[in-house]
């Protein structure tokens, strides 16, 4: 079954509206008078989001949504500063990766509004792990993001590769044979663009930080304690495949691309930005979500690439992937809890986010619609990603990256060993960590 991309407008509405009056909302603030919901969202046209706003009003007339479009670049810095005044929205977006430090400004729904079996049920993994706490629903997500491997089909054709790499070694074994570095040490084409962190003082590599997840998720690495008190990462693996230091493992892994005395060396900080560097034929391979094919497309239609799964380590064993993305939650300050998780919840069904993919495509957050999108050129794979999709705990996303990112640049450019890199990100980690509690 294909995803129904060029569907009128009015059945798309009829559908949605028989969606939401499944809501159950008495759709109305306390004493009848009208609820008035305020959205803020960032990374999103409200030409995409309209029609489900149209169709909302619809089965709740009485509910007035104003939807806000926000920049990511100084979004927090505003949200956290509209909250502290009392003059932020009834709902709004925050990283999947924020959650701990917004439970105190947030509020869930209820059991009765939304059942935590359906919730479980309806919604990949890696959401219900961002976005409950022991068995309380604090956000929604209307898509989720995990990272695919690209690759230039023209480099690997001429290099003879004919199916791009499944597992680390042929990822490095690929990537061995597509580098080409001239005597001064530029590379004239790099087998990835990976190696540096995303804040190095030159060859940046877009999500850096969440590519050496990734590897340590695949290598078994735990992220952090249940209660969120402590960092585990350091410590032993666990499940199938796991090894005795699997963050140690992944760094070396991870850095080995821009190490100079490593066979896969094929990156250093006079490469080009990532994203460009694959956009104009310099790099072979790279890792990135699905947000990044339109940013090569608008710097190099031409360009002959495509995605695959991202390498595992062993084929062998459960296949691990990582997941980044934006959900919306209700503020503890909005006067109608109630009427904003009824929208959340109606905007998140299946007939809605189904037509809303159609307009804006994106991954979807649902099980129930991934089939739909596994055939898709542009999102297939990524939507398939989400199945197996694990995301890494952290307190404060933005302090833990930079000190990720400090660990990653530590072994390349200063000559740290990743065992002592990781040992000083634990450390430093430790300093962060805030007991997780509703």
């Amino acid at each position: 079954m294909k995803l129904t991309y060029k569907k009128l407008y009015k059945p798309f509405l009829a559908l949605v509206a028989v969606a939401l009056l499944s809501a159950g909302c008495s759709g109305g603030g306390s004493g009848g008078a009208p609820a008035k919901l305020v959205v803020w969202k960032v990374f999103e046209d409200q030409t995409n989001f309209q029609p489900l706003l149209d169709a909302y009003k619809k089965v709740r007339p009485n509910v007035q949504v104003t939807f806000v479009q926000k920049d990511e670049r100084d979004y927090e810095t505003e949200l956290l500063n509209a909250l502290a005044s009392g003059q932020g929205p009834d709902i709004y977006s925050i990283n999947n990766a924020w959650l701990p430090k917004y439970l105190d400004k947030i509020v869930p729904t209820t059991e009765k509004q939304w059942t935590y079996t359906d919730y479980k049920n309806a919604f990949v993994d890696a959401v219900v792990s961002d976005f409950t706490v022991d068995r309380k629903i604090y956000g929604a997500a209307t898509y989720v993001d995990s990272l695919a491997l690209y690759y230039n089909k023209d480099l690997l054709g001429s290099a003879g590769i004919a199916v791009p790499p499944r597992t680390w070694d042929e990822l490095a074994r690929d990537v061995q044979a597509l580098t080409r570095q001239n005597q001064t040490g530029y590379f004239s084409r790099s087998g990835i663009a990976a190696g540096l962190s995303s804040s190095a003082p030159g060859g940046r590599v877009n999500r850096a930080e969440d590519i050496l997840y990734l590897f340590m998720l695949q290598k078994g690495a735990q992220s952090w304690s249940p209660d969120g008190s402590r960092p585990l990462f350091g410590g032993a693996g666990v499940g199938p495949g796991a090894v005795s230091q699997p963050a140690s493992e992944a760094l070396d892994f991870y850095t080995s691309f821009a190490s100079p005395s490593s066979p896969n060396y094929a990156w250093n900080a006079r490469s080009d930005y990532s994203i460009d560097a694959f956009a104009n034929g310099r790099a072979a391979f790279m890792i990135n979500y699905s947000y990044a094919r339109e940013l090569i497309q608008q710097k190099s239609s031409s360009l002959n690439f495509d995605t695959v799964p991202v390498p595992q380590p062993n084929l062998d064993q459960p296949t691990v992937n990582f997941a980044n993305y934006w959900g919306e939650v209700v503020s503890k300050q909005s006067k109608y809890p109630t009427e904003a998780w009824d929208f959340l919840k109606a905007v998140t069904k299946q007939d809605a986010l189904d037509k809303y993919y159609a307009k804006h495509k994106q991954p979807s957050s649902r099980k129930d619609l991934i089939d739909l999108q596994t055939s898709d050129p542009d999102i297939g794979v990524f939507a398939h990603a989400n199945l197996t999709a694990k995301t890494f705990y952290r307190p404060d996303q933005g302090k833990f990256d930079a000190i990720i990112a400090k660990a990653i640049d530590d072994v390349v450019l200063r000559g740290v060993s990743a065992n002592e890199a990781i040992s000083t990100a634990i450390s430093q980690g430790s300093a962060l960590s805030v007991p997780r509690k509703n």
